[in-house]
């Protein structure tokens, strides 16, 4: 082979190399580029069905440049599930995709860093469903539990929590591990019923009606015990917890809906002056430093978000 055939396949093969490593880069920007920053407290306005998006930075709203309408963010990895025309898609390391095809999805959850997403789809009954978003396949549940409506949470990065009634007529909470297809009851109800289901990082909280309509907030522990936290509470529309406490949306008996700070099994109420009412479908959030945000409506269409301060 002579010398100029040698270069010339040399030069060949160095244009090739650099050319996929510009690809590379440009595809590595290209998902930095797309890959959205939504912050602790972050919150979403719509406006005549357009929606946009808000992070809290030092006490004040700065606009989020994205068009998406996105119902569940994990902070740890980017990902995160939107809303568009009706439909519900995801988006992981840069790529869109439809979670259900001609399905209705209810009440879809991502799990912590991003990999699963967790939904109910309507059928005859609802069916809970668990997609890797990772390799963009579904993973087959292998569960004994009748669900009862769509009180279902993340417990973490691959198990899931929910309630209902397994083959064997226990009626309680349960985990389901996605990867290693098991599933365990957590925490047997005895008496009753859940209404509200919540999975937090210190636990999972729970509102659990009685005979006699008694009903009982309780959170259960990393240790799998259930502790009371209060009792006589009407409703929970939203729970957060930070290091100054437990903190319920919702309604106690004798009140009205508010927000109330929880301690020792007592109740105090925080807000009084909502000139109309609390937004209870838009629930509670919390910034990094734990202030607890959550939406009042002043008028039809007018709102502004509330920011309650937790002082030591």
């Amino acid at each position: 082979m002579n010398t100029k055939k040698i270069r010339r396949i040399f030069l060949v093969n160095f244009i090739l190399i650099i050319a996929i490593l510009l690809y590379g880069c440009t595809k590595e920007a290209e998902i930095e580029e797309n890959k959205i920053n939504i912050l602790n407290g972050a919150i979403a306005i719509e406006n005549s069905g357009q929606y946009k998006i808000y992070n809290l930075i030092n006490n004040k709203y700065e606009k989020v440049d994205t068009e998406y309408v996105i119902t569940s963010y994990d902070l740890k990895s980017g990902s995160f599930i939107y809303s568009e025309n009706g439909e519900y898609k995801t988006k992981h390391s840069g790529k869109e995709e439809l979670i259900e095809d001609n399905k209705t999805v209810i009440s879809p959850k991502i799990s912590e860093n991003g990999k699963y997403v967790a939904y109910f789809t309507k059928e005859v009954y609802l069916n809970l469903k668990v997609k890797d978003l990772v390799n963009n396949k579904n993973i087959s549940i292998n569960s004994n539990v009748a669900i009862s409506g769509s009180l279902m949470d993340w417990l973490d990065e691959k198990n899931l929590v929910y309630y209902g009634v397994d083959n064997n007529k226990n009626n309680g909470i349960f985990i389901y591990n996605v990867e290693e297809k098991q599933e365990k009851l957590l925490y047997k109800i005895d008496l009753g019923y859940v209404e509200f289901l919540k999975s937090l990082d210190n636990g999972v909280v729970f509102l659990q009606e009685k005979e006699g309509k008694q009903k009982i907030f309780k959170i259960i522990d990393s240790s799998g015990k259930a502790i009371d936290i209060i009792e006589n509470v009407m409703d929970v529309s939203d729970v957060e917890v930070t290091s100054q406490g437990i903190f319920i949306l919702g309604k106690l008996q004798d009140n009205n809906y508010s927000l109330y700070k929880i301690n020792d099994g007592k109740a105090k109420r925080l807000v009084y002056d909502f000139p109309q009412l609390i937004n209870l479908d838009k629930g509670l959030s919390k910034d990094k430093n734990g202030n607890i945000i959550l939406l009042e409506e002043t008028s039809l269409i007018k709102k502004r978000f509330m920011f309650v301060k937790m002082i030591l």
